[in-house]
């Protein structure tokens, strides 16, 4: 995207908290290892040496997540108690380190400033120009988790393809800036960043700017979305990564941290956290030429009206254009757009953008569904917001006559840990500082507690900052489907929008505190035509779709504690 260059040379920085000492570690050391036995069930005292290690290690290394709501913060054990500026950001450290970049690259034949473009090597014609994609009509896969076994999951490394990349459009609820600038270098990636404007409430978008201006960074730029009234969190995660032949696009569960994408400070440390992404590779059109909006299919629509409502620029949304959308025609991208929202027609949001997803991929007209929902953070969950959910998923809206399903609680699971999983896992207690679920809110009597399960890692003792939603029934006419949403949406009204049903029926205002994101996948025709007719299928029906991260049938939680958090 060359001539979009122009238009994305806007310089910015962000380091809400200190350089990470994690940055300048060789990425590709932990692959070279050979992966450990972490499946085992043993609970010897090895384990908790470990566990203890690992909690050390997280704690000399600070906390890089930079920035995060006053809802995941976290715990204060594992947080640097001498951080410097307002985002965290040691910027004399962080200019000394850049300035040692910056030599090591002149002595490379680099420029020792970089100028209006950025530097690159010269382009060297390579078999590689000729691969197919890799990921035509997307997957999702498992994030990497260091010292487990590589099954189908992915690394950060193996998704940027940073060599092949030109501009990065990222969106992040936390960044760990050091790191992410060893994966993606600012001297050869212009990038724009897409972050939350508020901390607990304050606007600090200008400090940030502030910042980032002196921290010096070249070929940034900072965003910040829409941020007014209610809106609390600048929570959706994607990645727009414009290559010469291709756009990747990414939208992960994960934060841009090292230990969300399962990364580790030491080479004997195994991975304590894992996610999930949605990819998808799409070629450039032929002669660079745009296509028409109106021409798109629903998920590119929904995408650019998306990036539209968060004010990324023109030149973002031109520059999509100018690749092949064809093949995501059995896709759905799923918004939350902060905000009041009244009935929309063209552009749903929230849940009722969810219910019409399923409508347009023909996954509606449903006689009976199965939800297994996998979340990192649990709101005021109550039968009136299950109900909400179940209804989407079936495609349908929210009216004062269906305002609650009948024994919804039936059919809906919702995957969290208890607190004796946390306690036994890699990181232990002081790792879950992202894995959120109050005391107020379980204990509220409108909570439902029998539809509780723990998460249980099929990675023995890793914890789980997933947001999936399962979904599998049988339709009216007796045909199966099955489908899965994988995106930033907890189980929050935040999230999804709260509505009610007013005096006279009449149904309220769709509220969103959150700026979310997602994809819906359906399971393929081919493999749901071997299962029996008016038959359920069962969880393996998504093997060859999505790697189910969690045992199951999992454990109920039948007065177990759960894990809540601490802040």
């Amino acid at each position: 995207m060359e001539s979009d260059d122009e238009d994305l040379k806007l310089a910015m920085a962000m380091s809400l908290q200190e350089v990470s000492p994690w940055a300048t570690r060789d990425a590709t050391a932990i692959a070279k290892n050979e992966p450990i036995d972490l499946i085992s069930d043993s609970d010897d005292n090895e384990d908790e040496d470990l566990r203890r290690a690992i909690a050390l290690s997280l704690q000399e290394s600070g906390n890089n997540d930079v920035q995060q709501s006053s809802a995941t913060t976290v715990p204060k054990a594992a947080v640097l108690n001498n951080t410097p500026g307002l985002m965290g950001m040691d910027r004399k450290a962080m200019e000394q380190e850049r300035l040692a970049r910056l030599g090591k690259r002149k002595r490379d034949v680099s420029p020792e400033r970089p100028s209006k473009q950025v530097a690159r090597p010269p382009a060297v014609k390579t078999a590689s120009d000729e691969i197919p994609l890799q990921y035509p009509r997307g997957t999702i896969k498992r994030t990497f988790a260091s010292k487990y076994p590589r099954t189908d999951d992915i690394t950060i490394d193996e998704l940027l393809e940073a060599s092949s990349v030109n501009i990065a459009v990222i969106s992040s609820f936390q960044y760990d800036s050091g790191w992410l600038y060893e994966k993606l270098d600012p001297l050869k990636v212009k990038q724009i960043w897409l972050m939350n404007g508020k901390h607990r409430g304050e606007d600090v978008q200008a400090k940030r700017i502030q910042e980032w201006k002196e921290s010096g960074v070249p070929n940034m730029k900072l965003h910040f979305p829409p941020m007014g009234g209610m809106i609390a969190s600048m929570h959706s995660k994607f990645m727009l990564l414009f290559g010469k032949h291709k756009l990747r696009i990414a939208i992960p569960t994960a934060n841009m941290t090292q230990t969300d994408w399962g990364e580790v400070p030491n080479d004997w440390q195994p991975g304590i956290m894992e996610n999930s992404v949605f990819l998808i590779d799409l070629p450039r059109r032929p002669d660079d030429t745009a296509t028409k909006k109106e021409d798109l299919s629903t998920f590119g629509r929904e995408l650019l009206y998306f990036l539209e409502k968060q004010e990324v620029g023109p030149q973002v949304v031109d520059g999509l254009l100018k690749f092949d959308f064809a093949q995501t025609s059995h896709l759905a991208f799923v918004h939350s757009i902060g905000g009041s929202h009244k009935i929309e027609t063209d552009h749903p949001t929230g849940l009722p953008g969810l219910a019409q997803a399923i409508r347009e991929l023909h996954l509606d007209d449903v006689e009976h569904i199965e939800l297994d929902y996998a979340a990192s953070s649990l709101g005021a969950i109550n039968d009136n917001f299950l109900s909400r959910i179940h209804l989407a998923a079936r495609g349908e809206l929210f009216t004062k006559d269906n305002a609650l399903v009948a024994d919804v609680r039936n059919s809906i699971r919702i995957y969290f840990p208890i607190h004796d999983t946390v306690e036994k896992s890699m990181g232990g207690l002081g790792c879950a500082g992202i894995i959120t679920l109050s005391p107020q809110c379980y204990n509220a009597p409108t909570f439902p507690k029998e539809c509780m399960r723990d998460y249980d890692s099929m990675r023995r003792g890793i914890l789980s900052h997933n947001k999936l939603l399962f979904a599998r029934g049988r339709k009216k006419d007796g045909k199966p489907f099955a489908w899965v949403y994988v995106g930033s949406a907890n189980i929050s009204e935040s999230a999804w929008g709260g509505q009610k049903v007013l005096k006279g029926g009449r149904i309220g205002s769709l509220n969103i505190r959150n700026w979310e994101c997602g994809v819906v996948m359906p399971v393929p025709d081919a493999k749901l035509q071997s299962l029996e007719q008016n038959g359920l299928p069962s969880m393996d029906v998504f093997a060859g779709t999505v790697e189910v991260p969690f045992r199951f049938p999992a454990d109920k939680y039948d007065g177990k504690r759960p894990w809540f958090f601490s802040p």
